[in-house]
């Protein structure tokens, strides 16, 4: 039953991985019956929304589970996991942009630094960014979220006791949002986010102590999350100017951060809803893309490459069968380098 329970987030990811693909390669407009279904896959953002909630169940629940509880065995293991694909992907675009100029490219070092220590976001669409993603590659913003997210949660479940910690996160969460009202910048708008990966943290402690899935045991920190978006709400009111600033206003501050948080609280909710209905459909709309879960890393961090800029069939006349190859290429890439050679290399230096 346990392990059926779990399944249920490994097909939530990798339809997430995929539908983030989707959401990069679809024109906006694709209409059926004078109906745009393309409107469908226009919540690329809200995707990423539940990687984070999906990560912050599965780093809790790991932790909650290992008996070394030592920064070194957190740290390697985290650094392992996120950074050799990674490696890949940045290799891979720099020799992209080698071959699309014909000789040597500049790797751009102080951008490939800036995210190899997690810095990068999207610096066309948020205010004080310090590094762009690499290459072009803009999903890997979440990866700078992702990092600092694990090395918040080591200090504050490693040094806050257990029962000061929800405390303690709700008043970083609330102060960081405040301080992002005044001035927007990488720190507070980490630590902002850390309360949407939180909720998968949330969900984490409901399903380790057995307890039940209830509007009641979520309804605390649903405040919490509420002050925040409304706060937020406040943001987008101060500062609308900055909706003219950025080409793409609905994925760009001040709007963005409030989408997410919206979204962030209807998963909250929803997901609790759907559990009390006992996932009615779920396995018929989502069971099948657990197979891709063990692959879904490698998809999100490679489909810029893959799919999105892809060129190389460019010859097939037909459009769907072109990117409906690439995306095959693509999930054949990312099982290769995802299980085949990372776990061969983790093996190597995880002993």
């Amino acid at each position: 039953m346990k392990k059926k329970r779990l399944e249920k987030l490994e097909a939530i990811r990798g339809f997430a991985a995929l539908y983030v693909v989707l959401f990069h390669t679809l024109p906006q407009k694709i209409e059926l019956f004078g109906i745009n279904i393309g409107l469908l896959f226009r919540f690329g953002p809200e995707a990423v929304i539940v990687f984070f909630v999906l990560s912050g169940f599965v780093i809790r629940y790991t932790w909650e589970r290992s008996k070394d509880k030592s920064f070194k065995y957190y740290f390697v293991r985290r650094f392992v996991r996120l950074y050799v694909p990674l490696f890949f992907i940045f290799l891979m675009g720099y020799l992209i942009k080698c071959y699309a100029d014909g000789s040597l490219a500049n790797p751009d070092w102080p951008n490939l630094l800036g995210n190899i220590f997690m810095l990068q976001d999207v610096i066309s669409q948020k205010p004080n960014v310090i590094a762009a993603a690499y290459m072009g590659n803009g999903v890997l913003w979440s990866l700078s979220y992702e990092w600092w997210f694990y090395m918040l949660f080591f200090v504050l479940a490693k040094y806050i006791p257990g029962d000061k910690l929800k405390k303690w996160v709700n008043i970083l969460v609330v102060i960081a949002t405040v301080s992002y009202l005044i001035y927007p910048f990488t720190v507070n708008r980490l630590a902002m986010y850390f309360a949407i990966w939180w909720i998968g943290v949330n969900f984490a402690d409901i399903y380790l102590n057995k307890e039940a899935y209830s509007f009641k045991n979520i309804m605390p920190y649903a405040y919490v999350l509420g002050i925040i978006t409304a706060l937020l709400g406040l943001n987008l009111y101060l500062n609308f100017s900055y909706t003219k600033v950025y080409s793409y206003p609905l994925v760009a501050y001040p709007f963005v951060e409030l989408r997410h948080f919206v979204f962030a609280i209807i998963v909250m909710f929803g997901s609790i809803v759907w559990h009390n209905l006992k996932w009615i459909g779920f396995d018929a709309l989502f069971g099948v893309f657990k197979y891709l879960a063990p692959s879904s890393y490698v998809i999100y961090i490679s489909h810029h490459y893959m799919v999105v800029e892809a060129t190389y069939l460019s010859f097939i006349p037909n459009k769907v069968l072109e990117y409906g190859l690439y995306i095959i290429i693509m999930i054949v890439f990312s099982y290769l380098l995802e299980v085949v050679i990372y776990n061969r290399i983790r093996k190597v230096l995880i002993k």
